[in-house]
């Protein structure tokens, strides 16, 4: 109850950004209105034409701001905000052209999934956004059939509705082709470490005899390098250590 009343004078402000109280609706369309923004939709009773539509939603705004359009029978029109002239709906429309074109751009630049996503979380708003712009601009174009603003707005709504899925398709198939490339890549380098791994396996089941014996027993038997002058022999057995090793390296970096 509290909460309600908390709430009240903000619901009050908000019926009155919907639809200014100056306008002289119908009380048959006013009765229509409520509260809150709602949906997009098209108002109409005895040649008088309401459109509330919505503004431009923002990234990652769940919230939705009313834009008015009331078009009298003698064809006057009413805007809020803006000015009272049709030429405000077209431009309505034109703000979200210049939004799918931005984000046609970074669909462009795109070159990671998370790229892809955060252009999904901004394309899919805007493509509901868009399909019912498109829905309620032709609902008043069926209205007013010989209307030309109308029409005008209405096939642009339609090619930015066309744009934006386009968009949104593009950015999901980008999306999930580097996703599966990852994947693929992620599993080869998986099959070759686990092959490198098998094969460093096997070193260490051969050498593990020969270490543990010579660990218990000792190996300090006469090999005749003792006779060789000291820095030469110590070189040697450096070089032949080496030598070996990498080609021990070779062998098991075969077919890697």
């Amino acid at each position: 109850m509290g909460l309600d009343a908390a709430r009240l004078p903000r619901e009050k402000r908000v019926v009155a950004k919907i639809v200014p109280d100056t306008w002289p609706l119908p009380p048959e369309i006013r009765s229509k209105i409520g509260t809150r923004v709602g949906r997009q939709r098209l108002l109409s009773h005895q040649g008088q034409h309401l459109l509330i539509l919505h503004q431009l939603p923002k990234p990652h705004v769940r919230e939705r701001h009313a834009a008015v359009f009331w078009r009298e029978p003698s064809g006057h029109w009413r805007c809020f905000p803006g000015r009272d002239d049709p030429s405000t709906l077209r431009e309505l429309v034109e703000k979200l052209a210049d939004a799918v074109d931005e984000l046609d751009d970074d669909v462009e630049r795109a070159s990671s999934s998370s790229d892809y996503l955060e252009i999904l979380r901004v394309a899919r708003p805007l493509e509901r956004y868009a399909r019912n712009l498109h829905l309620v601009v032709a609902q008043l174009r069926d209205a007013l059939p010989d209307d030309g603003d109308v029409l005008a707005v209405r096939d642009r709504a339609y090619e930015i509705e066309r744009v934006i899925e386009s968009i949104a398709e593009d950015a999901d198939n980008g999306m999930q082709h580097t996703i599966a490339r990852h994947t693929e890549e992620q599993a080869r380098l998986a099959t070759r470490i686990a092959k490198e791994t098998h094969r460093l396996n096997l070193l260490a089941a051969f050498a593990l005899p020969i270490t543990a014996v010579g660990s218990v027993l000792g190996m300090n038997l006469t090999s005749g390098l003792e006779a060789l002058p000291e820095p030469t022999s110590f070189w040697l057995i450096v070089g032949l250590s080496l030598g070996i090793g990498l080609f021990i390296r070779g062998l098991v970096r075969t077919d890697a």
